[in-house]
């Protein structure tokens, strides 16, 4: 998916999709986007508040790759199902959002 921009106005950027079997958003690296140095909330089923404080989150990113602070993926389907919402803290933060559907994840063998 192409990358995408966070503001500080939420905004859906996953509408609810009862075939989605992943998610993985990835605030890009301010190594590679120079601009990218705020923080990315995201909430599944409504809008986050882009403070830390807010409670009103089910994750938070950041630009710094070297930890993994800056990926979120999930396959929990008790959320997935739900709209996808994002805010920053900082304006213009560049994102890359990608879904698959359950027909496109991989199965894991049983034994």
């Amino acid at each position: 998916m192409p990358l995408r921009v966070v503001g500080t106005t939420p905004q859906e950027f996953a509408p609810e999709n009862k075939k989605r079997g992943s998610l993985v958003v990835q605030v890009i690296p301010s190594s590679i986007v120079a601009g990218n140095t705020g923080l990315v909330f995201g909430k599944f089923g409504s809008a986050p508040v882009a403070n830390l404080t807010s409670g009103t989150w089910d994750f938070v990113l950041s630009q710094g790759a070297s930890d993994g602070t800056n990926l979120y993926e999930t396959r929990d389907r008790a959320i997935l199902t739900k709209s996808l919402w994002l805010v920053s803290d900082t304006a213009s933060q560049q994102v890359n959002v990608t879904e698959t559907t359950l027909d496109e994840v991989p199965s894991t063998p049983t034994s």
